[in-house]
């Protein structure tokens, strides 16, 4: 069986991404009810801690990803045209490199 024809890497991309983003919102969640930063400072200590900034870094990546998958799997099944296709498929990727960018931005500017 081919990864390739049978959309298995995808599936698993997306399932994977998917675990991620539930396992870094439930430590959030549970960090910040447990203890939650008293002041702008501490949270901004906190979020921009190596670990803490890789986490996050990698929580947008999964997010990008997990997104890239289900939409481009939503255009491909129902946007029959393939100009039409092509051109949303460039749009979204385009968007999603934009927001990526602008995360990677947001994630660096805080750990420095």
């Amino acid at each position: 069986m081919s990864w390739r024809a049978s959309g298995l890497r995808a599936w698993l991309l997306q399932r994977v991404s998917a675990v991620y983003l539930a396992a870094f919102f439930i430590y959030v969640t549970s960090v910040l009810l447990i203890a939650p930063p008293q002041n702008y400072l501490q949270l901004k200590s906190w979020m921009s801690e190596l670990p803490m900034a890789l986490a996050t870094a990698l929580f947008f990546l999964a997010l990008l990803a997990h997104a890239w998958v289900g939409m481009r799997d939503v255009l491909i099944d129902y946007v029959k045209p393939f100009a039409v296709r092509l051109i949303l498929l460039i749009l979204l990727a385009g968007g999603l490199l934009t927001l990526g960018l602008w995360a990677l931005r947001v994630v660096l500017m805080g750990a420095i």
